[in-house]
């Protein structure tokens, strides 16, 4: 079964019929999404756990985003679907969520799940959340499992190339957070469903907001205040959803650009936090982030001795056994947690090399990342 046929399969109209059931507010900012909006909005509608409402916030949009969305209101009711527009808003999503907050919690909901515009949600997200946060009463936050939505027919060699890449590496983020027990480094905001009761208490912290409005990596912030304010923050493989990713190295909201600006705000915020409980861990990954650069250099380059040296093939064999262990393990973690699967990607998973060249660019803007945080510490979003 195809992922666009998985996703139409799952996107049911059954709805479940209790009494006192919490009620779930959907926040959805976009700016310029009408290409995509429609979509979104129906896998919103078509979840098994009925919203109590969406409301739309649509921030400085210049295309037809908004005639979309009013044209569905005819279609699912104001009442259900809501929209509103931005005022003065300079803080772009940070700005859109913390308005649409105001504009929502006088209707007193359970629970608030946000999510980017550009994303399709399974029909089950909200109902997997509930059951969640009703295991976990400690629980202040969950996100989902991502996946990258499907390739467009007229995708270049390159742009698949660059899919495959993120396809594989989203899904072996899902083995991350499998093995580290369902926890939650951060709360992406591409989905993720709160505890209203735990954002009233990150709102009376800030006197008023909640999502920080002088952050690059407003989720990132807000994940790390929860923390401190002894909530735990939680992902479900059970909830999933579909994002799109980028299909270009460079220029404006490319693969360098969004990775620079996520790894450089979350330097920002280590900087601004020092050596905090929840931030210590994070600062420790950072010299662990050089330490392996340096490791993957010094691997190459015994490879590169042996060979030239002339050394016997059992001492090749021993230097090769370590990468080909780790390949075995990343195979099977792919096969287990990433759909979309074909054998090019299987290739880049098995034979290394694709993934690891692509961890090392990673790694590369993360510490350049570093830099711009110390070198260029206001920075627009």
């Amino acid at each position: 079964m195809t992922i666009k046929q998985t996703m139409k399969s799952r996107f049911g109209s059954t709805r479940n019929k209790t009494a006192a059931r919490p009620r779930v507010v959907a926040l959805v900012p976009a700016h310029n999404e009408a290409a995509i909006i429609s979509s979104t909005i129906k896998s919103l509608m078509s979840q098994t756990y009925p919203l109590a409402f969406v409301l739309i916030i649509t921030d400085n949009c210049t295309d037809s985003t908004t005639r979309i969305v009013k044209r569905l209101q005819l279609k699912y009711g104001t009442k259900k679907l809501r929209l509103m527009k931005t005022v003065d808003n300079a803080h772009k999503k940070a700005g859109a969520l913390n308005q649409g907050f105001e504009a929502v919690k006088s209707s007193r909901p359970d629970y608030i799940f946000g999510m980017d515009a550009d994303t399709i949600l399974d029909s089950k997200i909200i109902e997997e959340g509930i059951k969640q946060f009703k295991r976990e009463p400690k629980t202040g936050g969950i996100c989902s499992s991502y996946r990258t939505l499907p390739l467009k027919k007229d995708a270049t060699s390159w742009e698949k190339f660059l899919w495959r890449l993120q396809n594989i590496e989203f899904g072996l983020a899902n083995a991350w957070r499998v093995e580290n027990y369902k926890s939650a480094r951060v709360l992406p905001g591409v989905s993720v469903m709160f505890r209203t009761k735990a954002l009233r208490d990150v709102n009376k912290l800030h006197k008023g907001t909640i999502w920080a409005t002088d952050s690059l990596v407003e989720d990132y912030r807000l994940t790390l205040e929860l923390k401190d304010l002894g909530w735990q923050t939680k992902s479900s493989l059970e909830m999933v959803s579909w994002s799109d990713v980028p299909l270009k190295v460079s220029g404006k909201g490319g693969l360098f650009d969004q990775r620079q600006r996520w790894y450089s705000g979350t330097v920002d915020e280590l900087r601004r936090r020092g050596l905090k409980k929840h931030s210590r861990y994070e600062l420790f990954t950072i010299i662990l982030l050089a330490i392996n650069l340096l490791m993957r250099f010094l691997l190459v380059a015994a490879y590169a001795t042996i060979l030239l040296s002339g050394h016997s093939v059992e001492w090749i064999s021993f230097f090769l056994a370590i990468p080909l262990a780790a390949s075995l393990v990343q195979y099977y973690r792919w096969i287990k947690y990433t759909d979309q699967r074909d054998f090019w990607q299987g290739l880049m998973t098995i034979t290394l090399l694709p993934n690891e060249a692509y961890a090392i660019f990673r790694e590369f803007v993360y510490l350049y990342s570093i830099w711009v945080s110390y070198r260029k510490p206001n920075r627009a979003w």
